[in-house]
């Protein structure tokens, strides 16, 4: 990192962290493209009029708000299809390399951890609880039940887990692996770090005006872990100091 992105990074006292990647592979016990197609054959045994652009869909995400535009009154079901999914899937997943170490970077030196993800709160709540990680974490905020327009790149989510720390916008900390994250965090005002996991995706982050790259969770624990807050800095904006 470039001295202006670790005092970017340093300066956080809340961060917004997505799931399925800086944390662990959320479809890694079920593959992404299987989990769509299953979606979309189950969908299409129902009765709804699959494209020929959507049946070559490979994003579970895309299916979902592909399903509520062509089906909207099917939507629960539709939901519980990948909610399910999801659930299964993580069950085989593994903490991204250096996840933990950030997480518990984050509790260490005083800061407000809360999960914002496009995936289900259960399959979040899910995987902490089978990894031990659910102390390190202040809340989670996935995505809605009832309607896909509210994931991410929508600043929806940000803006409940905002009210949760309750902090300034300026004063937080997102920190993704893809061009949704940074363009939600954008549009509600947060500092974003773009957690470039794959090659070509540094230079595209950078195109979309994210404010710190890095390709290692490591890297972001090393810099959290530099900066301690002071005891000052752990009250709650909101309430006067005894």
């Amino acid at each position: 990192m470039t001295p202006e992105e670790q005092k970017i990074v340093r300066r956080c006292r809340a961060i917004l962290l997505d799931f399925d990647g800086p944390v662990c592979s959320a479809f890694a016990g079920y593959p992404a493209p299987q989990v769509a197609r299953d979606m979309l054959a189950r969908s299409r045994e129902a009765g709804v009029p699959i494209s020929e652009d959507a049946s070559t869909e490979t994003d579970p995400m895309e299916v979902l708000r592909y399903l509520f535009e062509v089906a909207p009154e099917r939507h629960p079901e539709s939901e519980r299809m990948l909610r399910e999914a999801e659930v299964i899937s993580v069950a085989q997943a593994s903490p991204t390399p250096g996840a933990v170490n950030f997480m518990e970077a984050c509790k260490e030196t005083g800061r407000t951890l809360v999960v914002v993800s496009n995936n289900s709160a259960e399959s979040v709540v899910s995987f902490l609880e089978a990894h031990g990680l659910t102390k390190l974490v202040k809340g989670v905020f996935g995505r809605s039940q009832t309607s896909p327009e509210l994931m991410k790149p929508n600043p929806y989510l940000l803006g409940i887990a905002l009210k949760e720390v309750s902090y300034e916008p300026i004063d937080c900390l997102m920190v993704g692996d893809s061009a949704t994250d940074i363009e939600a965090a954008k549009a509600i005002g947060v500092p974003v770090v773009g957690y470039a996991n794959k090659t070509g995706k540094g230079d595209h982050f950078r195109h979309l005006g994210s404010d710190v790259i890095t390709e290692s969770m490591d890297d972001i624990a090393y810099q959290i872990r530099a900066t301690k807050l002071h005891r000052k800095l752990d009250v709650n904006p909101n309430e006067k100091e005894a």
